[in-house]
């Protein structure tokens, strides 16, 4: 018979993150371009020079840092105390909370991101949390953020070999395509945009290296399920 209370504790998404953000942060290590391609997007797009912005979901950081290095405001929201807390001893801003129940004012920031954050939400979390997301953004703000593309939620179910219960290792609930997730943003947000792509490293590559990420790069925009591939999602708040 399972052990319902460490089942319980297993399987709580604010177990997993705890884990891999304070305990094993190297798994954050293939992030880099993905969060680099974001800060371009928020470059691309603001209206002011020092735009305000919520991060939802930390990780290792290294948003938060980068972000800092440009002088822009900024927010980090995140379920973890130890992670708000090691952001809070570096200076930043942050404050421990949930997407969807966002402990901010109404229309406070001019960008919300959330990069591999709605794939761990289930249906009415995401829900409250994209209501959330266009509550706290200000007329005409985006939310800018990535998935992982068809995700096989069957492949990275692992089993607990105390409690017994199976689990997905990063805490996936949900597999998403470019229609789920135009159809999980419609409702709340206008200017939709959903594409395929791959965020691969370029720069201080060998040419053969850079060809082939050249090629995942290609592959993926045109919707190949690779490893690599994600969905970069940008929605802008019409309200």
């Amino acid at each position: 018979m399972k052990n319902d209370e460490n089942s319980a504790c297993l399987t709580r998404q604010d177990r997993i993150w705890d884990y891999y953000q304070n305990q094993a942060p190297e798994a954050f290590a293939q992030s880099k371009p993905r969060l680099d391609f974001l800060i371009k997007q928020i470059s691309q797009k603001m209206l002011v020079p020092m735009p305000r912005i919520l991060n939802i979901g930390v990780g290792n950081g290294y948003f938060e840092e980068t972000v800092r290095q440009r002088g822009w405001k900024m927010q980090s929201l995140d379920p973890d105390k130890k992670t708000i807390n090691r952001l809070v001893e570096k200076g930043f801003k942050a404050q421990k909370g949930v997407i969807e129940q966002i402990p901010f004012d109404d229309t406070g920031f001019d960008f919300v991101t959330a990069s591999e954050v709605l794939e761990h939400l289930d249906d009415e979390q995401r829900h409250k949390g994209l209501q959330e997301v266009a509550r706290v953004l200000k007329g005409g703000g985006w939310f800018l953020g990535t998935v992982p593309y068809r995700e096989d939620l069957f492949v990275n179910r692992v089993i607990c070999p105390k409690c017994e219960e199976v689990f997905h290792r990063w805490g996936h609930q949900k597999s998403f395509d470019a229609k789920a997730m135009r159809n999980e943003l419609e409702p709340f947000f206008e200017d939709v945009g959903v594409r395929t792509t791959a965020f691969v490293p370029f720069r201080r590559q060998s040419v053969t290296r850079a060809i082939k990420s050249l090629v995942y790069l290609i592959r993926a925009k045109y919707g190949a399920n690779l490893a690599t591939t994600s969905i970069y999602f940008s929605a802008r708040n019409g309200q």
